[in-house]
């Protein structure tokens, strides 16, 4: 796509465009085939560019020196708004990165439409998966609490509601209590309820959430910050299925069916005295791990038309696929953040979509922010600290990053070695490997 189309009333701007054009194009006038079309929104109607944007790339061009012809171009579907007086550079760097992104497109997947809704609503065909939801549909018809575990953001709440879809209390109350999101102070009141005049501000009665659930299933997501004074009361309602609420007299008998979660290691939290044991177990009748996506990456494609047919009513533009570069990024990234962070990047590439497909002109930030806490089985690597520095290098173009990196390391190692060692050298050549001269040499001593 080299034919550079100019859309404009200002004749003077042809002779600017013309002259910050790399050389072999030339500005043409007809609109009509492939071309990269600039359009003139200081002396055109920006709303063109939503009819021409469909089938070709557009770069608005404006004097103006206002937010407001930016982002009406913007919304109306302009790949880019340049500012006059134009810039050879910014022209050519446009350009080329046009240039490649029509070749990333060439190489695309197809979005398929929606998929009927199946009864497990569990998107995926990996092994792991599957056995996982083998393993949920015969615990779905046994009724017995269910401990489900797996990392932040691997969906344990749905496989909760996968359980109570397939199980006999199917259509009845499904109620979730994030013990992590309600204030301790009002767990136990918004768990079991209260009498009206039980405490200041009880104006009337309230049922608690078992109250609500009865009949139903009660969802314990976060189980693992429960505090300790309220398990005790949550194990003898385990025990008896009965409860009082808050300021009365009168039990209350509740038939629920108990399912929690979490991302604690709660055997761990057993053994620090940190939950109560005989909880723990009257929890863990059964259990489902859910396993975190960089052990089922065969569902990332599922997984990633899934939520293009979720959330494509969202574009500003139809979106026809996502391009194999695209693809193969998702494949590479490890996914700390698990499903959630894959939907949240979906609807962000979507969001930022200046094209019919997903290109990796969308993902550009993807693993920039780490997740805190890190995952234990994958201990931070030398590459995960230089790669984001290399990144931030390459971005500002810089020169000589060789150097820098082997200086910055260098500086890092040396220090770090000589503080352990009280800054004895001969122990710090002996630990790194290197002869003390060389040590004193990098030193610079």
């Amino acid at each position: 796509m080299e034919r550079i189309v100019l859309l404009s009333k200002d004749p003077g701007l042809r002779k600017e465009i013309a002259g910050v054009l790399p050389k072999g194009l030339k500005v043409e006038d007809d609109a009509h085939g492939s071309a990269i079309i600039f359009i003139d929104v200081d002396t055109l109607k920006p709303s063109l560019i939503r009819e021409l944007s469909e089938k070709n790339p557009v770069i608005a061009v404006t004097r103006q020196k206002r937010t407001e012809p930016v982002m009406e171009a913007a919304a109306s579907g302009a790949y880019e708004t340049l500012q006059r007086p134009l810039n050879s550079a910014d022209v050519s760097r446009l350009l080329q990165e046009l240039h490649e992104l029509n070749s990333e497109i060439k190489h695309s997947i197809a979005v398929s439409g929606p998929s009927p809704v199946p009864t497990c609503a569990i998107v995926g065909h990996s092994p792991v998966i599957m056995e996982t939801c083998k393993k949920l549909a015969r615990l779905a018809q046994v009724d017995v609490p269910v401990l489900i575990t797996g990392e932040t953001g691997t969906g344990k709440e749905l496989f909760a509601e996968s359980i109570a879809q397939l199980s006999s209390r199917f259509g009845k109350p499904f109620v979730v209590v994030n013990c992590a999101a309600i204030p301790e102070t009002l767990l136990e009141s918004e768990l079991f309820g209260f009498e009206k005049g039980s405490f200041t501000g009880a104006l009337a009665a309230k049922d608690g959430m078992l109250k609500i659930a009865d009949g139903g299933c009660v969802f314990f997501d976060e189980v693992g910050e429960l505090p300790l004074s309220l398990q005790g009361k949550l194990l003898r309602f385990l025990q008896t299925r009965a409860f009082y609420p808050i300021g009365s007299t009168k039990e209350v008998e509740v038939d629920v069916r108990v399912i929690s979660a979490t991302n604690r290691d709660m055997a761990s939290m057993v053994r620090e005295r940190k939950f109560r044991e005989d909880l723990f177990h009257r929890l863990r009748v059964a259990a489902i791990h859910v396993p975190p996506l960089r052990e089922r990456k065969e569902d990332l494609l599922p997984l990633v038309q899934f939520f293009i047919n979720r959330y494509k009513h969202t574009a500003s533009r139809q979106i026809k696929g996502i391009t194999r570069a695209f693809f193969k990024k998702l494949v590479s990234y490890d996914w700390p953040g698990n499903i959630r962070e894959l939907e949240n990047s979906i609807r962000s590439a979507i969001a930022l979509s200046k094209t019919h497909y997903l290109t990796t002109f969308e993902l550009k930030e993807l693993g920039e922010y780490p997740l805190s806490g890190g995952k234990p089985e994958h201990p931070e690597t030398l590459s995960s600290a230089i790669i984001p520095f290399l990144k931030n290098a390459m971005r500002n173009k810089e020169r000589n990053i060789y150097e820098k990196i082997h200086a910055e390391v260098d500086r890092t190692v040396f220090e770090y070695v000589l503080s352990v060692t009280k800054e004895n050298q001969s122990e710090a050549a002996r630990v790194l490997g290197i002869n003390r001269l060389t040590l004193r040499k990098k030193l610079k001593y």
